[in-house]
This record gives structure tokens, sequence and C-alpha cells, in this order.
């Protein structure tokens, strides 16, 4: 049970980490739009990055789980799990970054 707990904290940290990194860059790209577009934005990416994190996390248990039935050593099963949920999770708020950029030019045309 420990090592699902171990998997869970590793890969939502690393999901954390890039969910700063990528929030940074992302009010770096919408500098032009006010502040009442950006916003929208802004709230849909923090949802959808939020969930991106607790999906990767689940995944890593849930993969970490599957290499144990596998005859994979806890060490190895941590050592692919956590690499492989937080790649995957990355590439959710990399585009939950993407659609929160959408939202706010959604919300700058049309309202």
């Amino acid at each position: 049970m420990s090592y699902k707990i171990a998997a869970i904290i590793c890969t939502f940290l690393a999901a954390a980490v890039a969910d700063i990194v990528i929030l940074f860059t992302m009010l770096m790209a919408m500098n032009g739009y006010s502040e009442s577009d950006a916003m929208w934005g802004l709230g849909t990416f923090v949802v959808f990055a939020f969930l991106a994190s607790v999906f990767a996390g689940i995944g890593s248990i849930i993969l970490v789980s599957r290499l144990q039935t596998r005859q994979f050593s806890v060490a190895k099963g941590l050592l692919i799990a956590i690499p492989v949920s937080s790649i995957v999770g990355v590439g959710l708020i990399f585009a939950s970054a993407l659609i929160g950029v959408g939202v706010a030019e959604f919300v700058r045309v049309n309202y």
C-alpha cells in the first residue's frame, strides 16, 4: 500500500511543477488579453490542469498495481510508472493550456 502512496505523491508533485511552469508560460502568452477575457482562460486552465494531475496520479497507481501483478519488484514498478504517468500528465496539462488560451480567445472575440 505504501508504494501506491509514493507513486501518487511523486506523480502529483511532478504534475504540479509542470502546472506552475505552464501557467507562467501561459500568462506570458496571454499578455495582450484584457483581464476580464484572460480570467476565463486561466480559470479553465486551472480546472483542467488539476483534473489532469489527479488523473495522472490515479494512472500511476493503476500502472504500479498492474506491474506488481506481472511480477515486477516495487522499485522497478515505481521507476516505470512514475515517469510514464508524469509524461502523460504533462501532455494533458499542455492540452489544458491550449484549451485555456482557446477559451480566452473565444471570450475576447465573442463577448
